[in-house]
């Protein structure tokens, strides 16, 4: 008996539960459908179609081929883009370090990328192409930089992952075509053509046109270009450019010139 009481005062109790549980739900399905016809509405409509895409920070790559590469044309709707997948699949391309990517209501959007620097061209089987921090960016082909340095002496052990420290190889090297970009004054003929890197004898580097070679060594890059600058511009008021087969600068105290020598029929230099 007493159950049956117990029972009895629950029951109207556990019917109003069941009946809130199912208006609630009911109100849930009613405004998710609701917010899905209206999203519908949105994405058709012609004041939300994407009128103007403004892309910055691109040198190498052209807006062309941004677009192209993460499949987005101007008449799409602002509010279907998806602007997560559009900014994954940009730092996806070998030549993006950084992207961002927000919507201007009613009609635009703003893409700003931060593009990897082309430093120099890895002699390997296939040529590879390394950014101003010595990380390989990709493979080189027929539509990348072509008028790069290329660097030989270096072997797959010395390249690094994005997450790893550089060899000293690489180091090397970022500091020596660094070291000459930042000499102020030195002449603009004077171009980095190759680099040979070698763990006993250090750098080595062909320059200028003609070509002549320069005995680097294995440090103070930086003191040794503001010598070879003045240097250089000794030889070019000389015009004596084109009579120079190596300078040796292991030594900065002590600079060796050594001449171009020309040999007659016979063999001998003259």
């Amino acid at each position: 008996m007493h159950n049956r009481m117990a029972n009895k005062t629950c029951s109207p109790h556990k019917r109003l539960n069941i009946k809130g549980v199912t208006i609630f739900s009911v109100l849930i399905l009613v405004l998710s459908v609701v917010c899905i016809f209206v999203y519908d509405l949105l994405i058709t409509l012609p004041y939300f179609q994407t009128k103007n895409i403004q892309i910055t920070g691109h040198q190498f790559l052209s807006k062309t081929t941004i677009l192209e590469w993460v499949d987005l044309t101007p008449t799409e709707n602002i509010l279907a883009i998806n602007l997560k997948k559009i900014n994954h699949r940009l730092i996806q391309n070998p030549w993006i370090a950084q992207a961002t990517i927000q919507r201007t209501f009613p009609n635009e959007l703003s893409i700003q990328i931060v593009e990897k620097k082309a430093l120099a061209v890895l002699l390997f089987d296939r040529p590879l192409i390394i950014d101003t921090s010595g990380f390989v960016i990709k493979e080189q082909t027929e539509s990348d930089p072509m008028n790069l340095p290329i660097v030989t002496g270096m072997t797959h052990a010395d390249l690094s992952q994005t997450d790893e420290s550089l060899s000293q190889k690489m180091i090397a090297i970022v500091r020596v075509l660094a070291e000459k970009k930042q000499t102020v004054g030195f002449p603009e003929n004077m171009k980095i053509s190759q680099l040979h890197v070698d763990i006993d004898f250090g750098i080595t580097i062909w320059i200028g046109d003609p070509e002549f070679k320069i005995l680097l060594g294995s440090e103070n890059y930086q003191e040794k270009f503001h010598r070879l600058r003045k240097l250089l511009a000794f030889f070019r008021y000389r015009k004596a450019y084109q009579r120079i087969e190596y300078i040796d600068m292991n030594n900065p105290d002590r600079i060796t010139v050594r001449p171009y020598s020309e040999k007659n029929s016979d063999g001998k230099e003259v």
